[in-house]
């Protein structure tokens, strides 16, 4: 791939984020990470006449004193680390805005958002935001319920263009909080799903238990075991709580990139923003408003499911349904 085409892409991501003439842009690295982006993003802020500055900090996930001035200056700060230090929920709600960038460019190049995703994404927000339930079943044995209406929901669309936005490039998919202790039901992870931060696909099926917004009961074959291996060495309950429940929105995008990547190389927006693929995750809810936390998240990519709101499908066996949410 040219570097050019890399420019490129990377001069179309600053103008759908809206970077305009003289505004303070802060790309944001780390003295341990890998900041693949660090010079075209510098060079295409520079040549568009940003002021950019470059800040790299020891922990991304814990910004030091002296770093967080330059953050809270900043119209838009380019994340080349996805940190995740609580300060940028406050720094949203400042009005900075946030584009995180760690997929290595044949990701990048091959999903680059356009600025109609926002509107695709946008509609499906509408419609989580006006549904009062949420109801996903699947082939496989998936069948389960959620109130929605207490917490707020997120979206991504690829950029950072309104006030306080916090996005991640590449990638389009929503998704909301189900209200505390409602989430009942059963999720089964099929073979060929995949579980994140392990980057892993699951080889044979692993049934989940859900009772009153939490993971009861988890049963199958090894991945079964390794899966609850995992969460029961937290020893906190609340890493087996129901957290955001959505649906992938993204062009482009490749369920089997996982097989053609190092882990170490990518971060999983395939498969977190596959289209039509429904995110289930667990742990936290503070990103929606809520007040539990946990030391462990899981995102669980399931392919071929069925999304109903108030009893109206948007996904149904894994095809977005409404014509307002699919790619042109």
């Amino acid at each position: 791939m040219s570097s050019q085409s890399l420019q490129s892409a990377w001069h179309h991501l600053m103008l759908l984020s809206k970077v305009s003439p003289e505004e303070k842009v802060v790309v944001l690295g780390s003295l341990s990470g890998r900041n693949r982006y660090k010079d075209v993003a510098l060079r295409v802020l520079d040549d568009m006449g940003a002021a950019v500055s470059y800040v790299e900090v020891g922990n991304p996930h814990r910004v030091s004193a002296s770093g967080l001035p330059a953050l809270r200056a900043a119209g838009l700060i380019v994340d080349l680390t996805h940190s995740h230090d609580p300060v940028f929920r406050q720094l949203g709600r400042d009005g900075v805005r946030t584009l995180t960038a760690v997929e290595p460019p044949e990701i990048l190049l091959r999903m680059l958002p356009q600025a109609s995703d926002k509107t695709r994404v946008q509609h499906a927000q509408s419609c989580i935001r006006a549904a009062k339930t949420m109801r996903v079943t699947s082939p496989a044995g998936t069948d389960f319920e959620v109130a929605l209406g207490e917490l707020n929901g997120n979206c991504q669309y690829g950029f950072a263009d309104d006030p306080g936005h916090w996005d991640q490039c590449p990638g389009a998919f929503v998704v909301t909080y189900s209200n505390d202790g409602s989430a009942q039901g059963t999720v089964v992870i099929d073979a060929g799903d995949m579980i994140f931060p392990q980057k892993e696909y699951v080889h044979a099926p692993i049934t989940l238990h859900l009772e009153n917004g939490y993971i009861t009961a988890i049963e199958g074959g090894m991945d079964a075991k390794l899966l609850k291996a995992t969460l029961d060495a937290y020893r906190n309950p609340e890493v087996f709580a129901v957290s955001h429940l959505g649906w992938g929105l993204s062009r482009n995008s490749r369920w089997d990139a996982l097989k053609y990547f190092d882990k170490a190389e990518i971060e999983g927006q395939d498969g977190r923003g596959h289209l039509g693929n429904f995110l289930f995750s667990t742990g936290p809810n503070l990103s929606g408003g809520g007040t539990r936390r946990a030391p462990m998240h899981l995102d669980i990519p399931l392919a071929g499911c069925s999304v109903y709101l108030d009893g109206k499908p948007m996904v149904l066996d894994g095809d977005v349904v409404s014509p307002e949410q699919r790619p042109s």
